[in-house]
């Protein structure tokens, strides 16, 4: 048991993952002639990085890459919400809201629902859990001024 205060949820907090929350919701959930411009910005960019980086990154796979990428924001957003040792179900909570968004598709035009992306989602929103993790883990060790 530690003796350190649940850390409180601040404005600042709230609002990033209401953020995060809404552009996940419009990449994923808008009608596929509006949410294509914006993969293709995204790829583009990408593009502009050494062939090395954008192979580690999109291992051959963008839509696989894109669809981990667009959950990373989510997992950290809400990791930093919960006390550190809840934060796990953060990727609990981003599994919820892929599979959420993939059965909205259904009605979407143009939007596929695929289970694939809900296993690539999760992963997205367990790196960005991950890493919040560690960075407050470390956080805790180093001494206090």
């Amino acid at each position: 048991m530690s003796d350190r205060p649940v850390p409180t949820l601040t404005r600042a907090r709230v609002l990033l993952a209401t953020g995060v929350l809404a552009a996940v919701a419009g990449l994923t959930l808008a009608p596929r002639s509006l949410a294509w411009p914006t993969r293709s910005l995204v790829l583009e960019l990408l593009a502009l990085l050494p062939p090395r980086w954008s192979d580690l990154l999109l291992g051959g796979d963008a839509d696989l890459a894109l669809n981990v990428a667009f959950f990373v924001p989510l997992g950290a957003a809400v990791a930093l919400l919960l006390p550190l040792r809840w934060a796990p179900a953060s990727v609990v909570l981003g599994a919820a809201v892929s599979l959420t968004v993939e059965i909205a598709q259904t009605v979407v035009p143009g939007r596929v629902p695929d289970c694939g992306d809900v296993v690539a989602n999760t992963a997205g929103a367990l790196i960005g859990t991950a890493a919040v993790m560690l960075v407050r883990l470390v956080a805790r060790t180093l001494p206090r001024r």
